[in-house]
């Protein structure tokens, strides 16, 4: 066998190939049966680029791709399509995947505790993070339950601004990742049409973002951080329903910058899961060198940031 081969172009090719059978596979399925909406999970379609090339096949008007995109997604649509054949349950809008463990005030104030570090309560939470970040600090958030699935959508995140290209090599850098994809943006629901082409009919995929979109000349001139080399993009549309803090953090965001999308990536450092319970948070968060935690309604500023955080009253600093 050959071994003089690129590992991009081999990736490229693996990519290829999955996409024109995968395609012809689902486009035969499509013919034969003349359903023009389709449902899928299973592994395979925790692959983007390969969702929006089914939803861009002749006949397929609306698609829809499960959060829980691998073998636990399968368990599931397999349950549910007994039950649906029962007569037991009927087809409803999935409306939001935070499904996992979840923690209260207290939870969160005995892991800082623990932990030795200080943080400030703030009853305005999301209006500072969105100060934060407009002021170009990275911000890790920790807040109500664990998402289901492989995507952190808000509650287990780590935002920053679109706006810096660069931001895909330095921040998995600090978060000890060797990714090579852009990262993901999320966006005002109300603001999708602004960012992204012929969505309406995957929209549902995009809240939970297992979808690319083509992007808006504006996307791509406004938001270089997020847009892949392909003028593509991976977005979470992000609405009040589905994700109601992430919702709070990006309207406020949007009022301070005219921008109505933020860097999101899920709140882990490389080869660990996303993180689970406060603990965990703390921990990621100040392993990982980010800027700032808000964890709950606390507002915690790493180690490096103590200057800065003496400059305003408003931000907590660890001790020590």
């Amino acid at each position: 066998l050959p071994t003089d081969f690129d590992r991009a172009d081999l990736a490229a090719s693996g990519q290829l190939v999955l996409e024109e059978i995968g395609a012809d596979f689902v486009a035969h399925w499509v013919e034969k049966t003349g359903l023009r909406k389709v449902a899928v999970a299973g592994g395979v379609f925790a692959n983007v680029k390969f969702n929006q090339r089914i939803y861009q096949l002749p006949g397929v008007e609306k698609l829809f791709v499960y959060p829980g995109m691998s073998d636990d997604g399968l368990a599931i649509g397999s349950a549910l399509a007994v039950h649906f054949g029962a007569g037991r349950v009927q087809p409803t809008r999935v409306a939001q995947m935070a499904l996992g463990n979840a923690y209260d005030d207290a939870d969160i104030e005995t892991a800082l505790q623990e932990a030795a570090v200080r943080g400030k309560w703030l009853p305005d939470i999301h209006e500072q993070i969105a100060a934060l970040l407009a002021d170009g600090r990275v911000v890790a958030r920790f807040t109500g339950a664990m998402e289901f699935g492989p995507r952190a959508l808000g509650n287990r995140s780590i935002m920053y601004q679109t706006t810096d290209p660069s931001v895909n090599d330095w921040l998995n850098e600090r978060l000890k990742r060797t990714e090579f994809m852009p990262f993901a943006p999320a966006t005002l629901y109300d603001y999708a049409a602004d960012c992204y082409l012929d969505y309406a009919g995957a929209a549902d995929c995009a809240r939970f973002m297992t979808i690319t979109f083509d992007c808006t000349p504006q996307m791509a001139a406004q938001s270089p951080g997020t847009v892949h080399i392909d003028n593509t993009a991976r977005p979470q549309l992000v609405d009040a329903e589905t994700a109601p803090d992430f919702h709070a953090i990006l309207t406020a965001y949007h009022a301070r910058t005219g921008i109505p999308s933020l860097v999101n990536t899920s709140f882990n450092l490389h080869g660990e899961p996303i993180v689970c319970s406060p603990a965990d948070a703390i921990r990621s968060f100040q392993q990982g060198e980010l800027d700032y935690l808000a964890i709950g309604n606390w507002l915690v500023a790493h180690e490096r940031m103590k200057t800065a955080a003496q400059d305003d009253k408003q931000i907590a600093q660890p001790e020590g």
